[in-house]
């Protein structure tokens, strides 16, 4: 029997793929990185308009596939939606293969006795009953690429609970997940945090 092994991802190990992701990005700019704070200065953050980014988690499928997850607590002076839903941000064409077509035709010779004669040479040689050769065989041939257009949301909301405060968010790649920060509904002008636990 196979066994398939998982990589395993500490909450430590995800966070610092996030961070320094966010580095990247930001070229170092300390004005565009988000502050980090630590425990004690959690619940004054949370009492203002303020979003702090508590965990960011990787897991693996037994595919292979990384999953990733931003737990998030919201400030109490930060705007609740009554659902949060991210934009569809991302679209690419899909493609779905491709199709060639072939078209082929012949011109005979005009005269009847030319043809029956190309006929005749056709039985002589062996060639059996398939008729005279063309005089001109064009052929044109295309290929066409078919293709969808495929959109996707950025991430998916997967908890979302207003009287805790908490969102968990679900992404398919780390920059979708620092791509839907810009989107958040939750009101305007509120600060980001990252919480090192």
């Amino acid at each position: 029997m196979i066994q398939f092994r998982q990589k395993q991802f500490t909450e430590y190990d995800a966070m610092k793929t996030l961070y320094e992701r966010i580095l990247r990005r930001t070229g170092g700019d300390k004005n565009k990185r988000f502050k980090i704070i630590t425990s004690s200065q959690l619940i004054p953050i949370l009492k203002g308009n303020n979003v702090v980014i508590e965990k960011f988690t990787i897991s693996t499928s037994m595919f292979g596939r990384e999953k990733y997850r931003m737990y998030i607590k919201i400030g109490a002076k930060a705007k609740l939606p009554d659902e949060v839903r991210l934009p569809s941000f991302k679209e690419y064409d899909d493609k779905l293969g491709d199709l060639s077509i072939e078209i082929g035709g012949g011109i005979f010779g005009q005269d009847k006795n030319f043809s029956e004669i190309l006929l005749q040479k056709e039985f002589k040689k062996g060639g059996g009953n398939n008729g005279p050769k063309p005089l001109i065989s064009p052929k044109y041939s295309n290929k066409i690429w078919l293709n969808r257009k495929i959109q996707e949301v950025l991430g998916e909301a997967i908890e979302y609970s207003k009287t805790q405060r908490s969102l968990v968010l679900e992404f398919k790649t780390v920059d979708d997940a620092i791509d839907a920060l810009n989107y958040l509904p939750f009101g305007l002008n509120y600060q980001i945090y990252l919480l090192d636990a």
